[in-house]
Formats: structure tokens, sequence, C-alpha cells
């Protein structure tokens, strides 16, 4: 290997690992919603050089993560009430026929994968709210738990899709912070929609689904309007937070 494919797979192991952290960091909103991408903050925050860097960026600009403003650089994309309707009617309707394909498709092994990755995500819900760490262990649990639904789905590019829109929506639920339910109401919620699928019923499963993308919306929602009012939590929130898993099914 000479001195040049060297410094060539150098610099791609430098924008891979630039991408992998920019982008954690915007879906977990440690990099604020429509903040400012400073190269010089950058560098300094990942210790990263400026030219894979600036590769990173360009890339995750291509894939929307990123928003690029000519003559104004790369800021993190604004959150608001219209794009997550959006996420969330495109997810309800692709993971809904997702799920029904693979229903149809079922095997042992796909069973036993969600029966899996259900258990080891009841316990990550119980020590979410220990702290961030934690949080990042259960995003992890959580999002291999909504692959497996679907996992028997034959068809790679709607599975593709339906990942990337998890992984869009995921950035809108780390906006809720305290404002979440209790891990109860997950361990439930998640529960009664793994019995659901496990049911090898399609329209029990594709309502299940559906129900299960949306529970969160009227939160968030909450949360995104009180934000832009300036106010710390929506008056009556702990109150509907109760009653909002008993509305939704």
């Amino acid at each position: 290997m000479t001195l040049t494919t060297l410094a060539k797979t150098g610099s791609a192991t430098a924008t891979e690992a630039a991408v992998r952290k920019l982008k954690q960091d915007i879906m977990s909103g440690a990099l604020a919603p429509d903040s400012r991408l400073k190269m010089r903050e950058l560098k300094s925050r990942y210790g990263i050089g400026a030219s894979p860097m600036r590769e990173a960026l360009a890339q995750l600009a291509a894939e929307g993560f990123v928003h690029q403003r000519a003559q104004k650089g790369f800021r993190v994309p604004p959150v608001s009430i219209e794009e997550l309707v959006d996420i969330t009617k495109t997810r309800q309707f692709l993971e809904g026929e997702a799920v029904r394909l693979a229903i149809e498709n079922a095997s042992a092994e796909w069973e036993e994968e969600i029966v899996a990755s259900y258990h080891v995500l009841e316990r990550a819900i119980v020590l979410m709210k220990s702290g961030e760490k934690e949080r990042d262990y259960f995003e992890e649990r959580h999002h291999r738990f909504h692959r497996a639904l679907i996992a028997a789905c034959p068809f790679a590019s709607m599975r593709n899709f339906c990942d990337e829109l998890y992984v869009r929506k995921t950035r809108y639920r780390r906006l809720l912070g305290s404002y979440g339910f209790t891990a109860e109401e997950v361990i439930a919620e998640h529960r009664d929609l793994t019995d659901a699928v496990l049911s090898r019923k399609v329209a029990r499963a594709q309502q299940a689904i559906r129900a299960h993308i949306a529970i969160t919306n009227d939160v968030i929602t909450e949360v995104l309007r009180a934000k832009e009012r300036g106010i710390l939590e929506p008056a009556g929130m702990q109150d509907k937070k109760k009653s909002r898993r008993k509305t939704a099914q």
C-alpha cells in the first residue's frame, strides 16, 4: 500500500467518523435546530481536520441532515410541525405496508428477533431516565426493535426508506426531554405493538404500528408551540400525558 493510498484511506475514515458524529449530535439535539455549523468549532469539537469535515458536511447536506445556504455555510435543519406531520404520515404509510409484507413472509427467525429485541428494549427503557448515556443506549435498542418488526419485508428499498424516516423522527422525539411518557407507559406501548405484529393479523398489526408512530406527535407539537412562545412546559402537559395513551388506543 502506497503513502497516497494510506492518506486517502485515512481521509475517508475521518470523513466517516465526522458523518457519524455530526449525525448523532444533530439527532440527539446536542447541535441545536437551526444553529450554524462553524468549521472552527466543529474541528475543535470533534478533533477532525477541515478537509474531511467539509466532505462530511457535503454528504450530510446531500442526505438532507444538514442545510447548505449560498454564502452562508451550513446549518442544522430547523424543526417544524409541518415536517413532523410529513415524516409521520409517510412513516405510517410505508411501515404499515412493510409490516404487512413482513407478516406475509414471516418466519420463526423473524419472530425470534422481534421477541429478543423487545426484551432488550424493555431493559433499556427502565434505564432511560438515568442520563444521556442511558438515553443513547435506549435509542440504539429502540432502533433495533423497529428494524426487527419489518425485517421480513422482502424489499430492501422499502426497509431503507423506513429506516431513514425513523432517524428523522428521532430528532423530534429527542426534543421531548422530560416531557415524555413514563417507563411503564413506554413498556406497555411496545409490548402491545409486539403482540399485534406477532399475532400475524395484518389489520391489527397495521393499526398498531400506525398508532404507535403517531402517539408522540401531540406531545411534540405542544412542546414546539410552547418553545415558540418561550414557555418551558405547556400548561396541563402532565395531566394530558396521563390520558394520552388511553386516548390513542
